[in-house]
Parts: structure tokens; sequence; C-alpha cells
């Protein structure tokens, strides 16, 4: 019975925490322009002037949409709150730094699942998929969203108090991630030492599993693709909440 309180406990303070998050972060600036106007305005210059079959285009824009979305919300509440000095408050709740961090990485992972919705909406009723490939898009796309949360968390580790220093450094972390991934040229297209670099970001393997699932190309084994991001997922949740505990000092 502890147990079973102990868990419902938990669950409520980080559902309120993530609550919160939502109804302060969702409408502000950064969240707006890297959430939704940068991948809008990326594919509109990749798609207009080009005669392109528009299956051809849907794993490139749900990849786009869900790394910038599910990276919109999370790099921006630790910096505001340090600067807001509602950190201190938030930690002196009886409630544990990674639940906290759980509840950011969830606010974020919501903004990403509404936001990456509107493409998958499209592609059902424009390119209806098989049943197979429809739940294989759809948890791949749950996957990216909270693996991308927990990424934006992780830029958010520096302990500023200044939004616009985070978002700098999540440009100058995310643009180059987004050219070498396979969005724009594919893997299949890149030269060796590209292809090479693009191993070493785990977008390749979203964009890859995504192109496998929507249009049948795979340039890697899609089960070796969904293992990667899984472990990546699982080592990122533990590297976020060791920066985030040797940075807090500093925040404070």
């Amino acid at each position: 019975m502890e147990e079973s309180s102990e868990l419902s406990t938990r669950v409520r303070q980080i559902a309120a925490v993530m609550i919160k998050n939502i109804r302060i972060y969702y409408t502000r600036g950064p969240t707006v322009i890297f959430g939704l106007l940068f991948p809008s305005f990326f594919f509109l210059a990749f798609v207009v002037g080009r005669a392109m079959d528009p299956i051809l285009l849907m794993p490139g824009l749900l990849a786009m949409v869900v790394f910038f979305s599910a990276t919109a919300v999370s790099p921006v509440i630790m910096p505001i709150e340090t600067g807001a000095h509602t950190l201190e408050r938030l930690l002196t709740l009886p409630i544990p730094f990674w639940a906290i961090l759980l509840g950011d990485a969830l606010a974020s992972f919501s903004f990403a699942i509404l936001t990456s919705s509107i493409p998958l909406i499209l592609l059902f009723l424009f390119v209806p998929p098989s049943l197979f490939a429809a739940v294989g898009i759809v948890g791949t796309t749950i996957l990216g969203c909270f693996f991308f949360s927990l990424f934006g968390l992780l830029l958010s580790s520096p302990p500023a108090d200044q939004p616009s220093t985070i978002m700098m450094l999540t440009s100058l972390v995310k643009f180059p991630l987004l050219f070498i991934s396979g969005i724009f040229v594919s893997l299949q297209s890149m030269p060796q030492p590209f292809v090479f670099l693009a191993l070493f970001s785990p977008l390749t393997y979203l964009v890859d599993l995504l192109n496998g699932l929507i249009i049948g190309e795979w340039f890697i084994d899609p089960v070796v693709d969904f293992i990667i991001i899984i472990c990546l997922t699982v080592i990122l949740a533990r590297i976020v909440i060791i920066v985030h505990r040797r940075s807090l000092g500093r925040r404070l």
C-alpha cells in the first residue's frame, strides 16, 4: 500500500510540473519560433520549385517536425526559471529533482506529439500506409518525440539565466544535425565521409526508420535503428540527470 501511495504521489507531482510548464511555456516566443516556424519554413524552402512525389516528402517533414518541436520547449524552461528565481521555490517542494526534470521533458514531449500529429494526419489521409506501417510510424514518432525532449533538456544544462543563450547553443548543435541526417539528402546519395558523420547523429536513425516505414527504403537495418534509439534514450535520460545535478548549484 505504501509503495502504491508513493507511486501515485510521484505521478501527481510529475503531472503538476508538466501542466505548469504547458501553461507557461507553450506560447513563449522561442517555442513558437523553433517549434513551429522553423520546420515550416525549412520544409517550404525544400519543397517549393521541386516536382517531387508527396510520399517522398513525408519522412523528412515528419522527422523535422519531431526534431524541432521536441527540442523547442525543454531548452527554454531551465534558463527562464533560473532567471526568475522560481527554480528555488520548486526545489523546496517535497519532489525529487529527477521528477522535476521528467515533468519538463513530458511538457516538451506533449508539445511535440501535438505538433507532429499534423503531418501524421496528412500522411494517413493522402498516402494511407498499411496497418503494420501505420503502427510503426506512430510508434517511431512517439519514441522520437521523447528522445529529443530529453535531448533538449541536455542542451539546457549549462547554468544560463537567459533563454537566448541556450537557444543560440541549441542552434549550433541542431542545424548541423539537421543537414547531415538524411532529411534533405538521402544517406544513399551522400558522400562516404558525410555518411560516417551521419552515423553519429541520433536524428539519422529516426529519419531512416521513417523512410523505411513510409517509402520502403532502408539504409540501416530497421531493428538496428530501433535498438540504437532505445539505447540512446536510456543513456540520455541518465546523462540529463547527472549534468543537471552538477549545474544545479550554479543556478541557485
